[in-house]
This record gives C-alpha cells, sequence and structure tokens, in this order.
C-alpha cells in the first residue's frame, strides 16, 4: 500500500475477483468493510442457494445493496419535511387552543 496525496493503494476482495483501487486514506475503513459486507451477503446467497452461478450471486447481492441505498436515501429525504409538518402541527394546535 502506497499513499499518494492523502490517498492509497488499496486491493479488495470482492466476489472472486481482487480489485485493486487508490481511495482517500480516511475512507479506507469504508471500502474495507464495504467489501466485507459484500462477501459476506455472497457467502450467505451461496450456503442458502447452492449452484447458482457466480454472476447471479451477484446480481443477488447488488440488488440487494441498491434496495438498501435508495430506501436509505428516500428515508433522508423525508425525514426534514416530517419535522416541518410536526411543527406546523403544534403550531395550529397551539393556534386552535388559543
Amino acid at each position: 500500500m502506497a499513499a499518494n496525496g492523502g490517498k492509497i493503494q488499496i486491493r479488495l476482495n470482492v466476489g472472486r475477483t481482487v480489485v485493486p483501487l487508490t481511495v482517500p486514506m480516511e475512507k479506507e475503513h469504508i471500502y474495507r468493510e464495504a467489501a466485507l459486507a459484500i462477501q459476506d451477503k455472497l457467502n450467505r446467497y451461496r450456503t442458502k442457494y447452492p449452484e447458482q452461478g457466480e454472476e447471479r450471486y451477484l446480481t443477488i447481492v447488488l440488488l440487494d445493496f441498491a434496495v438498501r441505498a435508495l430506501t436509505a436515501e428516500q428515508a433522508a429525504d423525508i425525514e426534514p419535511y416530517e419535522q416541518v409538518i410536526s411543527k406546523l402541527n403544534e403550531e395550529m394546535a397551539r393556534l386552535q387552543a388559543e
């Protein structure tokens, strides 16, 4: 691993492939955790559904993580609106009580 301008070269095992990457040093742990999470899911699918092709396992894992990412994005996008609506409801209740 060689550092270069705040970046580091790493090699990650993803499925049956070694992926060389250059990543920001402060995010190295995130990349490593992501690779481990992918590997863990792949192993679970391989065990649960034996004799499927590697491409099928990778596709299922990719879809699983994409759904989780989009769900998290949508949840994050809704939160500010929920807070505003809650404050407006409180204000309306206060005004009705007066």
